[in-house]
């Protein structure tokens, strides 16, 4: 192999590596966005999850409220018929329970397409990624 045939090759060789860091980085946000997208519609699933469980029942109904890190208060449900659903930016409004279930659904409908979405390109860059990786294997050493 000549001289500027080998350094030809290792400029690509280098190109390569360079593309293969830059989709790996691209596969490890995509990764981490697909964890939180995943988590919130765990996180919306919980609060369905919850509105079946308040449904239908009586005003000064006693409960343990979750307060984090394993922790509960004794609660008694005051308005059992209605919820204050988050809406972003610090803006909650109050709903009925179906009304919520509603605005929830949605939501899941909505983050699963992102889901989808995410996982989508996320399969893209690691195809490219495997592609990159066997066009670097042509110029390895036969063995």
């Amino acid at each position: 192999m000549a001289a500027s045939d080998r350094a030809a090759a290792e400029d690509h060789i280098r190109e390569l590596v360079a593309q293969a860091q830059a989709y790996q980085g691209r596969m490890d946000l995509l990764q981490q966005q697909a964890g939180l997208v995943q988590a919130s519609i765990d996180d919306v699933d919980n609060a369905l999850k919850a509105l079946d469980t308040l449904a239908g029942q009586d005003a000064g109904h006693e409960m343990l409220v979750p307060i984090g890190a394993g922790s509960f208060v004794h609660a008694a449900l005051a308005k059992p018929d209605t919820v204050l659903v988050g809406l972003g930016a610090g803006v909650s409004v109050e709903r009925t329970i179906s009304d919520a279930k509603a605005i929830f659904q949605d939501r899941r409908t909505e983050l699963e397409k992102v889901l989808a979405e995410t996982t989508g390109a996320l399969n893209k860059v690691a195809n490219e990624l495997v592609r990159i990786q066997q066009e670097a294997q042509k110029y390895q050493p036969p063995q």
